[in-house]
């Protein structure tokens, strides 16, 4: 295995993108303090092994939402992952059905809930971002239900767009504000790159399949122009209350830190939490998901399912997130810099490291179960 660790790919990822792509996977927001520190919250802890328990068999296998997967991790959403890597969508589907794990679609991904469940088929999730125009939210849900999909997660934590510097450094044409000029500078960065824009114009450049089908509605704004108008700030109780009287499977609402908003989530009907920062990409001086668990928990009890994301590269970082009480993980750039730099391999590799370090790490702590993990002693540090 010519990469055994995921954060190897952070270097090859580099190589194969212009600078202004790389930028949009690599980058949070503000001086990236959040981004820093949601890695340097992971490299703060240690767990204490317990020995002479004979011979360990792992058993990986998760349940959440009345769901058993053979993993208690899954892939989170990414907004426009195939201008990451085209067809990564795809890919990072049919690798999370391959491996028993679920892959979340984003609204603004770059490939549609049709294509995507397709090749994921159950393991199939969707994550929405709520439309000023309900029509069009609740028509999102319609495909994703029609589609065969059990479990849609509310983004919550996108009040309205954030400032990523990295992005603007490096030119990026596709930021959160709805900019979607091609200087001459990403053309030229693009040009230095022909295997990334060779599979790009192969695929008809960026494209926003879920939104594309509702933009003729709307006039003739370009799309980043309409998904700029539709999103950010459009989520209240109100409308999630809707969404949830329109959803009939299982839903999560994602990004939510804060205990009296968990206890109102669930008193509406939510089936589940998303404990994030958003990878640190919105508010930089957001808390770590970890930090907020407890308080959480102890806000709506046992029987809520409680996912964490932001940060996680590695299955020791899955398995210390579930060792502080998450029922399940969920990585986004992970999966993708294993994807920019390995292609059409890099969800599979992604996952097999992944399932081979959490089987490594479960056998050197002595815990044979994902519920073992509860009773592992965690020392943080820093």
């Amino acid at each position: 295995m010519k990469y055994p660790r995921l954060r190897d790919l952070e270097a090859p990822a580099r190589r194969r993108l212009p600078p202004f792509v790389f930028a949009y996977l690599d980058s949070g927001t503000g001086h990236d303090v959040v981004r820093a520190a949601n890695r340097a919250y992971y490299d703060g802890m240690t767990l204490t092994p317990r020995f002479l328990r004979g011979r360990i068999d792992a058993d990986l296998s998760a349940s959440i939402l009345g769901q058993t997967y053979d993993a208690p991790f899954g892939v989170a959403p990414i907004g426009l992952s195939s201008m990451i890597w085209p067809g990564a969508e795809t890919i990072l589907a049919a690798a999370a059905s391959r491996n028993g794990f679920p892959y979340t679609l984003s609204t603004v991904a770059g490939d549609s809930i049709e294509n995507v469940a397709a090749a994921g088929g159950a393991h199939t999730w969707f994550q929405l971002y709520a439309t000023k125009d309900k029509d069009i939210t609740f028509d999102l849900l319609r495909r994703a239900r029609d589609c065969g999909v059990e479990t849609l997660i509310v983004t919550a934590d996108v009040p309205a767009p954030s400032r990523r510097e990295r992005m603007r450094i490096a030119g990026a044409p596709l930021g959160s504000r709805g900019n979607s000029s091609f200087s001459p500078r990403v053309i030229w960065q693009s040009a230095l790159h022909p295997g990334w824009a060779l599979r790009m114009a192969a695929m008809g450049g960026p494209k926003f399949r879920n939104m594309a089908p509702y933009a003729d509605r709307h006039g003739n704004l370009p799309i980043t122009s309409f998904i700029g108008q539709q999103l950010n700030g459009t989520l209240d109780w109100d409308y999630l209350q809707d969404i949830r009287a329109a959803w009939p499977g299982k839903m999560m609402l994602k990004g939510i830190l804060d205990g009296q908003d968990a206890v109102r989530a669930v008193g509406m009907g939510v089936d589940g939490l998303v404990l994030s920062n958003h990878g640190g990409r919105q508010l930089d001086a957001a808390p770590h998901p970890l930090e907020r668990l407890p308080a959480v928990r102890a806000a709506v009890g046992d029987n809520v399912p409680l996912v964490v994301d932001s940060g996680i590269q590695s299955g020791l970082d899955i398995v210390k997130a579930l060792v502080c009480g998450a029922d399940f993980v969920l990585l986004g750039r992970a999966f993708m810099y294993a994807v920019a730099a390995l292609g059409r391999d890099g969800g599979n590799h992604a996952a097999a490291v992944l399932l081979e370090e959490v089987r490594d790490v479960m056998a050197q702590l002595g815990v044979s179960t994902i519920a073992g993990l509860r009773d592992v002693e965690i020392n943080r540090h820093g």
